[in-house]
């Protein structure tokens, strides 16, 4: 009895002590798991950027169905006010329906049933997270475009990679008994200024030994963080003993863009379109204006089996060759997807010939170049009809450190003519010829001693797909009529005259 008198007189004193009453408790809300954000950022963009709106319940109960590629004895069911995850026909999940387009509550739904799945099967309960997300997530996607795909952790860091570039060292390598055999090492990088030469064997890397790892596995070590210093043992012929190197990281881009020069003419292979594609094409162009002086009779860019890449790369590459006009446009259902592209002045090879190979592997951001020049008159291309992806993906890094890539626009040539599935038409049409008398014949109109006339392109995007299909890409071996008729045009103004004549159509429908 004494012991309550006094805890109650403690408590009377305290509420007499306060002027004013404590402030009340908020309680946080518990932080989303990576699950939950996942589904989230994948339902809430695709329904938000997709070119076609598509309802978040829809995209969330296929998800769910995607998991029979993991459990076949999967289904879902949907009533009026709450989803069941049945599996053998039998409710393991019993959850209520959230509203249409509420990519917050369905993305916690799907989390729910999953772990509700996982607890009863096997299959599920044993395949890890990545399983799931690849089963779901693909289900999602599976009746989008062909370009909008997931891309897993490790693949999203690929491509990251492959955009951006990496922390590594500058070396090129092959297996080895014993670790990693050098078989390029590029200049000016770190492992050629600490004195790698090829066909060094690495035996170990900060410690590891690389006997038996795959090759990229060995990679992966050899990479990391940007100024990290690495430790490697070096083998090397005529020596007696092994020795350590330890070569910093620097930042690693991968060159697409390959320079020679060539017989009165500098040949530019573009491979593909990352961050440094277009510093690299101005270097190598004003390298061949020097190496040439005024002898240089033109200059050839080769996108052949180029599948594209960074779009702003493809749109300041055309800008090299450009004083001022549109040089692409995109357009799709969100409102950001509307972007203008417009040339700057400042042009590099101002009244130099230019020559653009292409073919039926030519796509995406090789297409946006091909078509900037051709509109404007400023190119020449030679050919077969491009591959035709004239879709924009924007690139969404999900909480997993994967990536969805989500088509979102679609992109238009500068006079407005659709590249989607139609493709860039070449202006010389090298598609199964095997002479260089045969191309010009068919593409213009010639009297023994002069050209007479050269047919305009197509002026509608009707007859574009129709002038595409007429040259169809056909990879053949022997003599490259491509390059033989670049050349031949290079060497000969009044040809590249009319063939320039003929690439600017009119505004297309």
């Amino acid at each position: 009895m004494l012991r309550s008198v006094a805890l109650v007189g403690f408590l009377v004193l305290a509420a007499c002590a306060a002027t004013k009453p404590p402030p009340p408790i908020v309680e946080k809300p518990a932080e989303k798991t990576e699950v939950a954000r996942m589904y989230e950022t994948v339902l809430d963009n695709i329904h938000k950027m997709y070119l076609k709106e598509h309802p978040v319940a829809a995209l969330a109960i296929t998800g769910l169905t995607g998991l029979k590629k993991l459990e076949p004895a999967v289904a879902v069911q949907r009533n009026i006010d709450h989803i069941d995850l049945l599996i053998n026909g039998t409710s393991v999940g019993h959850v209520p329906a959230p509203k249409s387009n509420d990519s917050d509550a369905w993305a916690s739904t799907m989390e729910n049933l999953i772990a509700s799945g996982r607890q009863v099967s096997t299959p599920l309960a044993e395949a890890g997270i990545e399983n799931i997300y690849q089963a779901s997530i693909n289900s999602i996607l599976a009746d989008l475009d062909r370009y909008t795909r997931y891309d897993g952790k490790q693949a999203g860091r690929r491509n990251r990679e492959s955009r951006e570039g990496f922390g590594g060292i500058g070396v090129s390598i092959v297996g080895h008994k014993v670790g990693a055999l050098i078989k390029a090492v590029t200049p000016d990088l770190p492992a050629n200024r600490a004195g790698v030469i090829p066909g060094d064997v690495f035996t170990n890397v900060d410690g590891k030994p690389l006997t038996s790892l795959s090759l990229r596995r060995i990679v992966r070590l050899l990479r990391g963080p940007l100024g990290k210093p690495v430790r490697v043992t070096v083998q090397r012929e005529n020596r007696d003993s092994p020795f350590v190197l330890t070569i910093s990281r620097t930042r690693i881009i991968s060159a697409t863009v390959h320079y020679q020069a060539r017989d009165r003419y500098a040949y530019l292979r573009i491979s593909g379109f990352n961050q440094d594609t277009t510093a690299a094409l101005r270097k190598y162009v004003q390298k061949a204006v020097r190496e040439f002086g005024g002898a240089l009779n033109g200059i050839v860019i080769d996108l052949r089996g180029n599948p594209g890449g960074l779009l702003d790369q493809a749109v300041s590459a055309a800008d090299l060759f450009l004083q001022e006009g549109r040089i692409s446009t995109t357009r799709g259902r969100h409102p950001d997807s509307l972007q203008l592209f417009d040339a700057s002045a400042g042009e590099i090879a101002q009244d130099i010939p230019i020559v653009l190979l292409v073919n039926g592997a030519s796509a995406s951001a090789s297409e946006v170049l091909a078509a900037a020049l051709q509109d404007h008159g400023r190119a020449v291309l030679v050919g077969s009809n491009s591959f035709g992806k004239g879709t924009v993906q924007t690139v969404i890094r999900l909480p997993n450190e994967g990536e969805l890539i989500l088509t979102w626009a679609r992109l238009h040539s500068p006079l407005g003519f659709d590249i989607n599935r139609i493709g860039v038409v070449p202006t010389l049409c090298t598609s199964g010829a095997k002479e260089i008398e045969v191309v010009l014949d068919r593409s213009f109109s010639r009297s023994k001693s002069r050209l007479q006339h050269a047919a305009s392109l197509p002026a509608t995007n009707e007859a574009r797909a129709s002038a595409g299909k007429q040259c169809p890409w056909q990879p053949h071996e022997g003599d490259d009529i491509d390059i033989s008729v670049a050349k031949r045009i290079l060497e000969t103004s009044e040809l590249y005259k009319h063939a320039l004549g003929r690439s600017t159509p009119t505004a297309g429908s």
